[in-house]
């Protein structure tokens, strides 16, 4: 047996290229990380909403029967849609003093009474929306809608729908990965998950007090996003 330099390199080089040569996958097994993305756009179904009466009188009595008739006048005007308000909820009346500034110099500060009443509600049926908010115009009710307002009943399975895609986008991009180097795509070694989602540019102007009635509702869409680590075999 040689014990120089160049013999024992020879007799630990040659056991290993044979292994190498008798397992050729070994050499070009690995890993691949993919991005999967899936997207479902969707129209939103439902509405929240919240109403305010409010008043201001130097009569605390005065400003709060002000704020009574008020809600008395917009639970008539909406009884035909009652029974389409979901999980209405009517606040208690507050009832609050606050100061004025002088109109001129040397006058004293003047205090008012401010009284607010506030109803909010879900609305399911959105071609009610025109008549509701007509029916809180007509009473005097303070009110702003915007994109945020709105919102789908079952976004839950909207996010599920998305996912799936995503995990089959992901799924594919690795078995097309893994076909081009003569491997196939195995198990997912890890996997994370964020979701997003934005609105399409609305169709509807912004709804403020007496503004006028909402016109049409704009699509959204939500978006799922996976970062998945897939063996390659």
């Amino acid at each position: 047996m040689w014990f120089n330099q160049l013999g024992i390199h020879k007799a630990v080089s040659r056991p290993l290229l044979l292994v190498l040569a008798l397992v050729p996958g070994l050499a070009l097994a690995g890993e691949v990380n993919v991005t999967g993305e899936g997207k479902v756009s969707y129209t939103p179904d439902s509405i929240r909403l919240q109403f305010t009466a409010r008043a201001e009188n130097a009569d605390a009595q005065a400003a709060t029967r002000a704020v009574k008739a008020t809600i008395a006048q917009w639970e008539d005007n909406v009884s035909a849609y009652r029974n389409q308000l979901e999980d209405y909820d009517s606040a208690a009346l507050n009832l609050y003093t606050q100061r004025l500034p002088p109109s001129r110099d040397g006058d004293q500060p003047q205090t008012q009474s401010v009284a607010a009443q506030s109803v909010s509600f879900t609305l399911s049926a959105l071609d009610s929306l025109n008549p509701v908010l007509q029916a809180a115009q007509d009473a005097g009710m303070e009110y702003h809608i915007g994109d945020g307002n709105f919102f789908h009943s079952n976004e839950k399975a909207l996010e599920r729908e998305a996912l799936g895609k995503a995990i089959d986008d992901a799924r594919a991009q690795c078995q097309f990965i893994a076909k081009r180097l003569n491997q196939s795509c195995g198990e997912v070694k890890s996997l994370s998950t964020s979701y997003g989602g934005r609105p399409v540019p609305m169709m509807m102007a912004e709804a403020r007090g007496k503004s006028g009635p909402v016109t049409a509702v704009g699509d959204r869409e939500v978006t799922v996003t996976v970062n998945a680590t897939f063996e390659l075999d």
